[in-house]
């Protein structure tokens, strides 16, 4: 497959849809929480354990994600995690306790194939001078789709009903399914139909094991994960309790932090193609991230609001900012034909720290009794992930492959 502007952008395009209405789809419940809350009388606090099922199948799809896309193809694989997604606000939309549990499981399994599918398709658009910045272009599907649930989602649930505001997302899932068919063939074409779907889920596993410099990129991502998580959960909560903002006014720090992880995805891809080396970009993101959460550790309701917002914009470019040159380098160092085994798998181990990183702040919080205080954890996490990245790096020099 050429690497040709129009291939480029006909791919990227339709990946950052499909990345962007999985943000939506993924954000959608937490947005509606309290409507939802209110109907079945239920604090609004719980919709934390959807969330949390969700992540734990998305983990366990992304193992079995290489043979799915071996098998059908990586825009097949896309297209069935759109149907998911579908499936999934439709079982919401019963609006029983089982149905949105069962409903954020099979979420969650789309969850998991949406990254391993794309990051097969890049490889086959990209260049060695472009690679990092499509693949952080793709990412920006995230903060756009989890914008739109919240913008959309609240008025919507108010105006229709919470269980009635689930059909934006069917419809947008099934639309784009069905405007990406015409191009199945042609970027399906490597699909092996004897590929095994079901395999030993360890097998991805020890690949990336095996490979030394994938295994300490891996480990770095679930610090990275670890850290974009703690940084997402308890901005507001710190905001509010440690330096006394109104709701409002803290809920204006994490949209900070989130609008800047736009600009920080195309950045740091932009930069990472400058620089030819996407390991040295990442080692730049963990250190000024463990700098962000140390100087989160200082602040205080004496400092200025313009500098607070300032910390979360910075926080969030590099917080947030960091995956698509992850997966880009995920996709670099792996054999050619085991692209999306390799993601999947990586993306297991990142998943990982989304659950590491708010127990261990969590942990930490019941002994310091401050969130701000509490930052110094993710600040030796960021530490660990600049540690993790050099010895990626420094494996390839002694390999003569960097």
């Amino acid at each position: 497959m050429t690497s040709s502007r129009s291939n480029t952008i006909l791919v990227v395009s339709f990946l950052i849809l499909v990345q962007a209405t999985g943000a939506l789809a993924g954000f959608w419940l937490p947005a509606i929480a309290t409507e939802i809350a209110e109907d079945l009388d239920l604090n609004a606090s719980l919709i934390t354990y959807p969330v949390l099922l969700l992540y734990i199948c998305a983990m366990i799809s992304s193992l079995f994600a290489g043979g799915l896309v071996s098998r059908f193809g990586a825009w097949r694989s896309s297209q069935l995690a759109l149907m998911c997604m579908g499936i999934s606000h439709f079982m919401f939309m019963e609006g029983s306790l089982l149905l949105i549990a069962l409903g954020s499981s099979v979420l969650g399994g789309a969850y998991g194939l949406v990254t391993p599918a794309a990051s097969h398709l890049l490889a086959k658009v990209v260049t060695s001078k472009n690679r990092n910045l499509i693949f952080s272009i793709r990412f920006t599907g995230v903060p756009i789709g989890g914008s739109l649930a919240g913008l959309i989602g609240p008025p919507t649930a108010l105006n229709f009903g919470w269980q009635q505001s689930m059909a934006i997302t069917i419809i947008i899932a099934v639309l784009l399914c069905i405007v990406m068919q015409p191009f199945r063939d042609r970027w399906d074409e490597d699909r092996c139909a004897s590929s095994t779907i079901l395999r030993n889920p360890t097998s991805d596993l020890k690949l990336v094991w095996s490979l030394i410099p994938l295994r300490w990129l891996a480990l770095s991502g679930l610090c990275m994960g670890a850290i974009q998580t703690t940084l997402t959960t308890f901005t507001v909560n710190m905001l509010v309790e440690d330096l006394d903002y109104t709701l409002i006014a803290a809920g204006i720090g994490l949209s900070t932090v989130q609008f800047s992880s736009i600009f920080g995805r195309v950045a740091w891809g932009w930069l990472a193609d400058r620089l030819n080396s996407g390991l040295l970009a990442l080692m730049c993101i963990s250190l000024i991230a463990a700098m962000c959460a140390f100087a989160t550790t200082l602040l205080s309701s004496s400092w200025s609001h313009l500098f607070v917002y300032s910390l979360c914009f910075v926080f969030g470019l590099v917080g947030m900012g960091w995956n698509g040159v992850y997966a880009s380098e995920i996709a670099r160092l792996s054999p050619k034909d085991d692209v999306s085994k390799t993601t999947g798998a990586s993306f297991f181990i990142t998943f990982s720290g989304v659950f590491l990183g708010p127990v261990l702040f969590t942990s930490a919080y019941s002994v310091t009794q401050a969130y701000n205080t509490t930052f110094v954890v993710t600040t030796v996490i960021a530490l660990l992930a600049y540690i993790f990245i050099d010895k990626a790096k420094r494996t390839l020099v002694k390999a003569g492959k960097n």
